[in-house]
């Protein structure tokens, strides 16, 4: 097992060395504490490196303010010149292989020509429906080979389900959950299996896994379906760590319990909780935790100039939140 070093000495201490490959790593915590901020700061430290990190981008903050603000931060600090780029996802129809291969918009063009003429009436909402069932998988153009930071915008769960080759839809029952339908097995030659093969990615980045399923499973009824497809999603995940030997990097928000508002909890949890292998909660460096755990940090000299932390909820040879980490937080990224 290897580690990926993030260059914050706080999240490679408590990871044994950096995010290690063949696993999954988990950080998760309450929002605007920096788990945007770390994770793009761990692409940019790998791609440093000579390595290559692929993001999906859920929330679609990356190309508006976080490659903006910090890409020249990050490419000082580690002086070293990579590639950002935001790539486009696009869906392709399958086509005859004799025949010349057509477009998702040429095949719209082509529905929206034959349902004028038999005098139909649909919307653009029916067409793009219309041309996905044709169009169930993605295509993508990857820039040349080389030390890069690939950001892919993700922000449906469908789309982000079928990345992962599952080919879904999202479906609301008679009485109003909704719900997961299957069009087909999943496939593990999926368009990400394409672009981690094709990229010699080292590091693959979900930011955030929960953002796409808050949205589109809001209930607490909808929860079967929210839990089947972040099961699939890290399942996938898993086996292109085992196969490619990389590693992967998750955000989530967390789940706060009113009674106990110290125990926070990731928002994917049991499943999210079962797949990664470390799991660190980030927090303010003055916030409490569970005094009865009597949790010992790893670097107390850091203690007066810090502003963040970061917890060891789950590690393989350790207790619950029993270390932790001060990790300072400046115009360059995490420390």
């Amino acid at each position: 097992m290897d580690h990926l070093r993030t260059n914050c000495a706080a999240v490679d201490a408590l990871t044994d060395g950096g995010l290690a490959t063949g696993t999954i790593t988990q950080i998760f915590g309450e929002k605007a504490l920096g788990k945007s901020i770390i994770s793009f700061q761990a692409a940019c430290s790998v791609a440093a490196a000579g390595g290559s990190t692929v993001i999906l981008d859920t929330e679609q903050s990356y190309s508006s303010y976080l490659v903006p603000y910090w890409k020249d931060r990050m490419t000082k600090r580690f002086e070293k010149e990579f590639n950002v780029a935001e790539v486009k996802l696009d869906r392709a129809p399958k086509t005859s292989p004799r025949r010349k291969p057509v477009t998702r918009g040429q095949l719209i063009n082509a529905i929206d020509s034959a349902l004028n003429h038999l005098g139909v009436s649909y919307t653009d909402a029916h067409l793009g429906a219309a041309a996905d069932i044709f169009s169930p998988d993605y295509s993508v153009e990857l820039p040349p080979k080389g030390p890069s930071v690939l950001i892919f915008q993700t922000p449906e769960v469908v789309d982000l389900l079928n990345l992962h080759g599952v080919d879904a839809a999202r479906e609301v029952s008679s009485g109003g959950r909704v719900e997961l339908k299957m069009r087909q097995t999943p496939t593990y030659q999926s368009a990400l299996h394409h672009i981690i093969r094709e990229t010699g990615a080292r590091l693959l980045v979900y930011d955030s896994i929960s953002a796409p399923f808050k949205s589109a499973f809001p209930s607490t009824q909808d929860l079967p379906a929210r839990s089947s497809g972040l099961a699939m999603i890290l399942a996938h995940a898993q086996r292109l760590c085992v196969e490619f030997g990389i590693a992967v990097l998750v955000t989530s928000h967390v789940s706060i319990d009113p009674i106990n508002p110290w125990d926070r909890v990731p928002y994917g949890g049991v499943i999210l909780g079962h797949d990664a292998k470390f799991s660190l909660e980030l927090t303010k460096a003055a916030a409490s935790r569970n005094k009865d755990r009597d949790p010992e940090a790893v670097n107390p000299e850091e203690r007066e100039r810090s502003t963040k932390a970061f917890w060891a909820a789950r590690h393989p040879a350790l207790e619950e939140y029993t270390r932790f980490a001060y990790a300072c937080q400046d115009g360059e990224g995490f420390h």
